[in-house]
């Protein structure tokens, strides 16, 4: 059956559907006509005052060159979305009224970074239970918007939408290392640092989990990868938690037939140039 109304790629890069039908790329060449759909898509109730759109999209114009900027923009976003659109007709999927710009005013729009923030909120109504957050990761697209990475409206959504799904996975290691499922707990780390290659907690616990799984070779591996990367980007050393685990794993104190505990809290994402305390710890 045909999906009706608009939809949008917003995770791992822009695109758009109307109606099931693909917008042809060609449509997007100019990067401010995007741009205009994507701060709308981003906007709470997907819509800005003029004004707002105007100083986030040409900041560095007066307010009547803005302002002929937006027009210009808005007449190609419209036929963007509805080639067909007559002249004098009323917008499906872009709306301009007292002033308030609106994105699909009549609720026909659906984006996988919606979909996704829902059923992150839902996974995390569920702790314990590792289904919810199974779903709530797979669909995670990749970074928003990646290409748009420096534009000052789309900074803040990004890190956001990126700490939320380092945290489900946090939740997830944590669910399976407790339902012995080495493998699936390590497997959620590595997603982990493959986004956030400086988020110590998650390092730290893959290398327990590789001692623990008696995949020592491994962990020792990883620590020595892990200690030059924090000597190459930040010059620093890993912190003390993470020494200890890693010299327990070196003793053979972390082994696949071990009684150590860990606990282990959920913490944060650790944006690239910044480092915070692994939060685990060893109990003999």
């Amino acid at each position: 059956m045909e999906t009706r109304g608009l939809r949008l790629r917003l995770l791992g890069g822009f695109a758009a559907w109307v109606d099931g039908r693909p917008v042809d790329d060609r449509a997007w060449r100019r990067r401010k006509v995007s741009r205009l759909v994507k701060l709308l898509a981003l906007a709470p109730g997907h819509r800005l005052h003029r004004e707002q759109v105007e100083c986030r999209l040409w900041s560095t114009l007066d307010r009547r060159a803005a302002a002929q900027n937006l027009h210009h923009t808005l007449y190609r976003a419209r036929h963007a979305l509805e080639p067909a659109l007559a002249r004098r007709a009323e917008p499906r999927f872009l709306r301009l009224h007292n002033d308030l710009l609106e994105l699909a005013p009549r609720g026909e729009l659906e984006s996988d970074l919606e979909r996704f923030e829902q059923s992150a909120a839902a996974a995390f109504a569920a702790p314990g239970h590792a289904q919810p957050f199974i779903d709530a990761v797979a669909l995670f697209g990749g970074e928003l918007l990646p290409e748009d990475r420096f534009e000052d409206w789309a900074i803040d959504r990004r890190d956001t939408v990126k700490a939320t799904y380092v945290d489900l996975l946090l939740e997830l290691a944590a669910i399976e290392r407790s339902r012995a499922r080495l493998d699936a707990a390590i497997d959620a780390l590595k997603r982990i640092i493959a986004v956030e290659p400086l988020h110590e907690d998650a390092q730290a616990q893959l290398i327990y989990l590789n001692g623990l799984a008696g995949r020592r070779h491994l962990a020792v591996a990883h620590f020595r990868r892990f200690r030059d990367l924090l000597k190459s980007e930040l010059e620093a050393e890993p912190l003390p938690t993470t020494l200890e685990i890693y010299r327990s794993v070196v003793s053979g104190r972390i082994c696949p037939t071990d009684r150590i505990a860990m606990d282990v809290a959920p913490g944060g994402t650790r944006l690239t140039g910044e480092r915070a305390g692994p939060a685990l710890s060893l109990r003999p």
